[in-house]
């Protein structure tokens, strides 16, 4: 009796579909990660063992290891809403801020960082981005002239509307001098906030914590 032949049936799996689904998800997560941003000011901060990440989201009061302040509103939106709180407070002082122009006031809702004096800002954006990081030249602390509480009074205003979301951090150098630290606990203090985290380094790892 002849063997009955079964037809071979092709192995074959078509991957077009998976394919598909690959480059989706690979799009997806391109477009929808956030890479960390490069640091403008380099702060060497002191470890710890605490475990919780840092995010975008807090006010950071940051302290160099020559003690000079800066400060970095994560926002765009509120960096544009203080930047009117002081155009307001110091228009009669400074006249330049009375006829700041809509390009200088984007560019500077486009500034990851606060680094000069308040009398500045007016002249110091209509320099490149670039160059404006280089310019950089710190925020007054001193008890009469802390420049630092008109900031923080700013940011207030801007989250008046939801101040559950005011949120600050304390990045300070490793080898900065403690009064720089201080000054910036001492201006929240001053100002009814006491409620801040203080942004570390993961002991033996790079990664920063609050």
């Amino acid at each position: 009796m002849p063997k009955i032949k079964v037809p071979r049936k092709s192995t074959a799996v078509d991957m077009t579909a998976m394919c598909d689904v690959s480059f989706l998800l690979l799009t997806f997560f391109i477009l929808t990660a956030k890479f960390r941003p490069s640091q403008i000011v380099q702060i060497n901060t002191p470890t710890s063992t605490a475990t919780k990440k840092q995010t975008d989201d807090f006010i950071t009061i940051s302290v160099d290891s020559a003690g000079i302040t800066y400060l970095a509103i994560g926002t765009p939106k509120k960096r544009a809403v203080i930047m009117d709180k002081m155009i307001a407070k110091y228009a009669q002082k400074y006249p330049s801020f009375a006829s700041m122009t809509t390009a200088q006031k984007r560019k500077f809702s486009e500034l990851e960082l606060i680094a000069f004096p308040i009398e500045n800002i007016p002249q110091t954006l209509n320099f490149k981005t670039e160059e404006i990081q280089r310019k950089k030249q710190g925020i007054p602390t001193d008890s009469s002239h802390n420049e630092l509480s008109d900031w923080i009074i700013g940011a207030r205003f801007a989250y008046q509307d939801n101040p559950e979301d005011l949120k600050f951090a304390i990045k300070g150098d490793r080898n900065s001098n403690i009064k720089g630290i201080q000054k910036a606990i001492s201006t929240l203090r001053d100002n009814d906030i006491n409620n801040f985290k203080l942004i570390t380094s993961q002991e033996g790892t790079d990664v920063e914590k609050k």
